[in-house]
């Protein structure tokens, strides 16, 4: 048997499905001020998770590995002030602006993935995108 395992963290990204799971959930909390846990983020494109199946899928050389998904690692306060400054229309939300310091997540990297020719889309595109499909989808309300 060949098994290749890719391990995605945070997940953003356009929705992909009618609901909402627990990733867009919590994005949605930390936007509307709901919560305001501070801490380092790891987060990848949902669309950069689905090259990155298929790329390992299709290279032998991928054959028998773990491979890191992650694109890009952000405090939370970063993250809600870089979508503020993308999408500043976006008055419903309520920005928050001071949060409480939890135990951050570990960095992590993709070197491997990115040896393999994995590419990833930058973090304006990818918050961009999320919040404009939440919008779509109305869980921004």
């Amino acid at each position: 048997m060949d098994v290749v395992t890719v391990c995605p963290p945070w997940v953003l990204g356009p929705l992909l499905q009618p609901t909402v799971n627990a990733t867009s959930m919590r994005f949605v909390t930390y936007l509307k001020g709901e919560n305001t846990e501070e801490k380092t983020r790891n987060m990848v494109d949902v669309r950069d998770v689905a090259a990155a199946l298929v790329l390992t899928y299709e290279t032998p050389q991928a054959s028998g590995r773990r491979y890191i998904c992650s694109a890009h690692a952000m405090r939370v306060s970063e993250t809600v002030g870089l979508v503020h400054s993308l999408r500043p229309d976006l008055k419903l939300l309520q920005y928050p602006r001071k949060f409480v310091q939890v135990e951050d997540e570990k960095r992590v990297s993709s070197r491997r993935l990115q040896a393999l020719g994995w590419k990833c889309r930058t973090v304006e595109e990818t918050l961009r995108d999320t919040v404009d499909s939440y919008k779509a989808a109305g869980i921004m309300n």
